[in-house]
């Protein structure tokens, strides 16, 4: 019987293990590897950090995967060994026949200085973030994003509209300024001219202050400043955007390549199988880069479907159509307005492109509704 090890208990790891337990019930054996507990829906993370929702919502016990005859197996993920077919843990060696390995990113909280702010890309950042704006009650309050490749694209853009709804709501939005700073020199340039003119007009409308495509150097926390080159922007409440990179477990490693962003996973485009190992599936935000997607939930699940599908097929001698991503919706959360993007994405050449493709399907206060009860129905539905 084929052993096919999963790697991470985030959205790539959930979703196969999902896939492959319906495809292959118990035709192979199957076991998920996370040094977490829990199955945490990072998206929600913003939430806790707004006081909409609590620590306890956002996540399930990856234990439930039991249930779908998954063995789970909690222990730390030191390195990835292709070549001898296993994975090292801190609790042992993990074997395998097939990899489907989805760790998500590391976050670089140094390079600018970025911990001396307040972040929610964790759990325990969401809550010392809710703590801290709780306590906040007017001043400037700066977003800064010193680096193009983070995690979700689209939360600089969401978060700062947020606040704005949040601090109307508490009766203190004259007594404090936003301001978001930012490396495109047009707000959510990628997303395109039609999401980028709704986003300025908002801004504009809420008095959200906007720097784009200045050069980064650091936060200096003595001076309480964002320092640009040529310009400092002072601040009384910071939250970053911290910078990504390929998770520690890959680095050093035949899986990687490196690209003009960085370091990443190297991947085909539409099955998420390692370019260099035919029995290593890597569909992470730490492949998205190398594919021109962005390192963000929903190309990550359908490059976990289209990899589920390849191993499932594989095993049961079945022909094998992956179904990789063609369309990627972006559902963003404006505050007091919901904001829907669909971009289409085409195989030129066997690579996937979207960028110049999106267009608006809903502009609505129904579009945060829409976003709220995808994710709902996602979470509650996935294992």
């Amino acid at each position: 019987m084929k052993k096919i090890l999963i790697a991470g208990g985030g959205v790539g790891g959930v979703v196969a293990a999902k896939r492959l337990s319906e495809k292959l019930k118990d035709k192979a054996e199957i076991t998920m590897v996370s040094d977490n507990e829990k199955y945490e829906f990072p998206p929600f993370f913003a939430n806790v950090a707004l006081g909409d929702m609590t620590p306890e919502e956002v996540g399930l016990p990856l234990s439930r995967l039991q249930s779908r005859g998954i063995k789970f197996v909690r222990a730390k993920i030191n390195k990835v060994d292709p070549e001898n077919r296993k994975v090292l843990t801190d609790s042992g060696e993990l074997p395998y026949d097939y990899l489907l390995a989805s760790l998500g990113i590391e976050y670089d909280f140094d390079t600018y200085n970025l911990g001396s702010g307040y972040h929610n890309f964790t759990l325990d950042g969401a809550i010392k973030m809710r703590d801290g704006l709780s306590s906040f009650g007017s001043g400037r309050l700066v977003v800064f994003t010193p680096h193009p490749m983070y995690r979700c694209g689209i939360y600089p853009f969401e978060i700062v509209n947020q606040l704005d709804s949040a601090f109307r709501k508490r009766g203190i939005r004259d007594k404090v300024s936003i301001t978001l700073v930012h490396p495109f020199k047009v707000p959510i340039e990628p997303l395109g001219s039609e999401a980028a003119k709704i986003t300025e007009e908002l801004f504009k409308q809420k008095g959200i202050e906007y720097f784009g495509g200045l050069k980064p150097v650091k936060v200096d926390s003595q001076r309480k400043t964002v320092q640009m080159e040529g310009q400092e922007i002072p601040y009384d409440f910071l939250i970053t955007v911290p910078p990504i990179r390929v998770p520690s477990p890959f680095v050093g490693t035949s899986l990687t390549k490196a690209t003009p962003m960085g370091e990443w996973t190297d991947i085909d485009p539409l099955t998420g199988r390692s370019k260099k190992y035919d029995d290593v599936f890597l569909p992470g935000e730490h492949s998205m880069p190398t594919l021109g997607l962005p390192t963000a939930g929903v190309p990550v699940h359908f490059t976990s479907l289209a990899s589920s599908s390849v191993i499932s097929g594989e095993i049961l001698g079945e022909p094998v159509d992956p179904g990789q991503i063609n369309a990627m919706v972006c559902a963003m959360d404006y505050g007091d307005l919901g904001l829907v993007i669909n971009c289409d994405i085409s195989q030129e050449n066997g690579a996937l492109k979207w960028i110049g493709n999106c267009y608006s399907v809903l502009t609505s206060p129904l579009g945060k509704y829409v976003k709220d009860m995808f994710y709902r129905s996602f979470l509650l539905t996935s294992m």
